[in-house]
């Protein structure tokens, strides 16, 4: 055994390094045929200090320049979190140069993530090329919270305190939806353990998840209330000119861009969904078979992606289409290391999924779709049975007899992903 474990050392090492620059590569791929596509006039625009900075990456920029400003309460810069635009500050660098630091954040915390679970390289590439992605090569902050969380997973999965409380402590001064992590952690510790002294597993939660987050959430709004002089200015702005404030939805969900973004927000809630139907299950499962969870990190996940839907459906406005937006839902379910573990469990199976299966999701999907109006026209039900057929591409991957699927899979979300890239690119609104 002992002359074993230094090559399974150095084959791990080597598969790390491996999967690092497999990121890396692919992001240089995905610019260098864009590069190929405008030498051919099929697309006119590259990513460069200009076309980088659309929507949210203005407001960075501004925190870049100036930190945060509170002059008008309406038109502000405050309902950003600091940490990113803070690490852009002290790089001084422009658009492109801290796009190319986030895409880095990004490849390592993937490569975190795939040594976590192991992957295969095809199931490497299918992640990398998930469209959202697109949002690891601009000037956003879901590159750094990416990575903040899987640092965070490992150390849950190596049960490294200091790595859990880095990764949640960060993670809380980057982006509001690590408040999610709250009841997802409790949630995960609850049906992770055997452990029937309640009391115990809390106090453990306490200090282990929760104290790292709530202090980092703490930080945050006091250097806020000290730079503006205002309390919880974030949630006050979040509130008066976002209009996340909680309502009853008011169905069909719906994107102010239409179609063009509708699409995969309706696969964002399908997601989501899912992760509340099998959460569920699980939840019984430990309630009433006394049978624990062993993949911690997949009931965070499925806890954190079904929080996703619940603050969508009610604390998301109604601009312009007079009812419930999905804004920035796909954000929070696809450029989130949560969705790839969700993706993994589903797509790793002992068995491959049956005809019952596919007639089961295919009516789930139709239950999602109706919820984004594919009622409304014929059109409609054809345009959103295409996404069924996605979700049906995904599910054959659990079929390992099968090479095709992951295959369509790569090229049709390359396809998405560099479309997209150019959507925001050209200054079109992604949510």
């Amino acid at each position: 055994m002992s002359k074993r474990f230094p090559i399974t050392l150095s084959n791990s090492r080597r598969d790390t390094i491996n999967t690092f620059l497999l990121a890396l590569g692919f992001g240089l791929f995905i610019y260098c045929f864009q590069l190929f596509l405008v030498k051919i006039g099929f697309i006119t625009i590259l990513p460069d200090d200009k076309t980088l900075n659309q929507w949210d990456a203005g407001c960075f920029i501004d925190y870049v320049k100036n930190g945060y400003t509170y002059a008008d309460p309406i038109f502000n810069n405050t309902g950003i979190f600091f940490l990113f635009p803070w690490i852009w500050r002290l790089l001084h660098v422009g658009a492109v140069g801290i796009s190319i630091v986030n895409y880095l954040f990004f490849a390592f915390g993937f490569t975190l993530l795939a040594k976590i679970y192991k992957i295969s390289t095809m199931e490497k590439l299918v992640w990398l090329s998930i469209p959202t992605v697109y949002i690891m090569y601009i000037p956003y902050s879901e590159a750094l919270f990416f990575l903040l969380m899987t640092i965070a997973f490992y150390g849950i999965n190596t049960k490294n305190i200091w790595l859990i409380w880095i990764g949640l402590f960060l993670a809380a001064l980057t982006r509001a939806t690590a408040i999610f992590l709250l009841p997802a952690l409790l949630i995960m510790e609850l049906l992770g353990n055997f452990n029937n002294a309640w009391h115990k597993l809390f106090l453990n939660y306490l200090f282990f998840y929760a104290l790292p987050i709530l202090s980092g959430l703490a930080f945050f709004v006091w250097y806020q209330h000290h730079v503006t002089g205002v309390w919880f200015v974030y949630f006050i702005q979040q509130q008066k000119t976002e209009g996340h404030i909680f309502n009853m939805p008011i169905m069909p969900l719906s994107s102010m861009e239409g179609p063009r973004m509708l699409w995969i927000s309706a696969l964002a809630v399908f997601c989501c969904f899912i992760s509340i139907i099998v959460l569920g299950k699980k939840i019984f499962h430990r309630l009433f078979k006394n049978a624990i969870e062993v993949d911690k990190l997949l009931v965070l996940s499925l806890v954190f992606l079904g929080i996703t839907l619940y603050k969508t459906v009610f604390y998301n406005p109604i601009w312009r289409t007079g009812t419930t937006l999905t804004i920035g839902i796909n954000r929070y379910v696809f450029a989130t290391p949560f969705f790839y573990i969700f993706l993994h469990h589903f797509t790793n199976r002992y068995n491959p999924y049956k005809a019952i299966d596919y007639i089961t999701i295919f009516i789930i999907c139709n239950i999602v779709w109706l919820s984004c109006g594919s009622y409304l026209h014929i059109q409609n039900f054809i345009f959103f049975n295409f996404l069924t057929l996605i979700v049906f591409t995904y599910m054959l991957m659990a079929n390992k007899k099968f090479d095709l699927p992951p295959i369509w899979a790569v090229a049709m979300n390359l396809l998405f992903q560099i479309t997209m890239f150019q959507q925001y690119l050209s200054g079109l609104y992604l949510e």
